[in-house]
């Protein structure tokens, strides 16, 4: 499975070549950052979701009520994490980041919306994949996290490359 994810993200990230080829090449710097927040976003969801499920904590009657709040923790801790990234991208230029000829706020938004985007991914992915596991009879404990990495760094990497095409066509 991540043999397969792996090239399928090579394929992902060279897709995006063609597009100006100095802010994606910039951007591109940050695609671990991206990919690794979102997939501990997801893990962690998965986690305890799939924790709960084996101690009985999570039943049918309070499903919703888990899911909802797994889906707000994941939404807020990727505002503040994406906010956070973006104001530490912006000031990096501060430090003389040597090769950036681009504006440090239009690169701090970008990888901050980002960010958000990702890992807002990762939150979806981490909640909903357990249930769906547990639903046709897999245990999600042991489908969830290879499933979620996966799934996670493609939806990732093509959500944070739309995020900056899509940013730099309406701001440049």
């Amino acid at each position: 499975m991540t043999l397969c994810a792996g090239l399928i993200n090579v394929s992902v990230m060279s897709s995006f070549q063609g597009h100006e080829g100095g802010l994606l090449t910039f951007v591109l710097f940050f695609v671990p950052l991206i990919t690794g927040m979102s997939g501990n976003i997801g893990i962690q969801c998965s986690t305890i979701l799939v924790r709960s499920m084996a101690t009985g904590v999570l039943s049918v009657g309070n499903r919703t009520e888990a899911v909802i709040k797994e889906l707000l923790i994941g939404l807020i801790t990727g505002f503040i994490f994406g906010v956070l990234c973006g104001i530490l991208v912006y000031m990096l230029d501060f430090l003389g980041m040597p090769g950036n000829l681009l504006s440090p706020v239009l690169v701090g938004l970008i990888v901050g919306v980002g960010l958000f985007g990702a890992c807002l991914t990762g939150t979806l992915l981490g909640v909903f994949s357990p249930l769906f596991f547990a639903r046709i009879g897999v245990d999600p404990a042991i489908a969830s996290g290879p499933i979620i990495t996966a799934f996670n760094d493609f939806l990732s990497m093509s959500i944070y490359f739309l995020i900056a095409i899509g940013l730099s066509a309406l701001l440049i």
